[in-house]
């Protein structure tokens, strides 16, 4: 459980150290304040949280047109625990002790040597490579699903991170709210892998519904990007 705590924060630990050393206090306040600003606008806080829902209840949707089933949800009669479990996600989960070092720090900086959809896709193989070990956790979401579409999904999940990054001026709250919708949805519409094996296929369709916003994405005009520590 240590292990575990560590990996989901250290990232973000990281970050923080390496902006302190390399900056020092000044440039940590300037990268705190860049990456907690706020003021992005609210439709792209809304995207962030309900685009994860739209995809999710379309994979559902095409897998019952398919004839599949669909387990009943964990979240129904139990929506004040769904509402805490979105906060539990953020908090234990992976973002926040994730993001700030995705999308905080290691996106601007690769984005200073490459251009944003090399940058993100680059950065997709190594958020993908840092959940590995999870496969191997008994009873971890990772531990029943293929690790290719897992990785698959990484990566394209990694090209809307970084296009909500860098059309919100470098702010980290869009990525913050949005893996947390990935990971909290997940839980509400179960689309995941079950530890039989089974759902493999409305998993299957929400992996390529992201592949295909992933390639939308990648078609769209270069944008202005935002300093590494301003």
């Amino acid at each position: 459980m240590v292990l575990f705590f560590a990996g989901s924060f250290g990232p973000g630990i990281a970050a923080i150290a390496v902006v302190r050393y390399s900056s020092g206090q000044d440039g940590l306040h300037r990268w705190l304040r860049r990456s907690l600003q706020w003021r992005v606008g609210w439709r792209w806080l809304a995207l962030s949280f309900f685009l994860p829902l739209a995809v999710m209840g379309l994979a559902a949707a095409g897998h019952i047109a398919l004839g599949g089933t669909i387990a009943p949800s964990p979240a129904s009669g139990r929506v004040l625990l769904a509402v805490v479990n979105f906060g539990l996600v953020l908090v234990l989960g992976g973002p926040l002790g994730e993001e700030f070092g995705w999308r905080g720090y290691a996106l601007p900086v690769l984005q200073e040597r490459y251009s944003w959809r090399v940058a993100s896709l680059v950065l997709g193989m190594v958020w993908g490579a840092w959940h590995l070990p999870l496969f191997y956790m008994a009873d971890t979401a990772q531990s029943h699903i293929p690790a290719g579409l897992f990785m698959v999904s990484t990566v394209a999940l990694s090209v809307l991170f970084a296009w909500l990054f860098n059309h919100t001026e470098g702010s980290v709250l869009p990525a913050l709210v949005l893996h947390t919708a990935v990971n909290a949805w997940a839980w509400v519409i179960p689309v995941m892998v079950m530890p039989d094996g089974s759902n493999l296929r409305p998993y299957g369709l929400a992996v390529g519904l992201l592949v295909a916003i992933a390639l939308g994405l990648l078609c769209d005009a270069e944008p202005r990007l935002p300093m590494q520590l301003e």
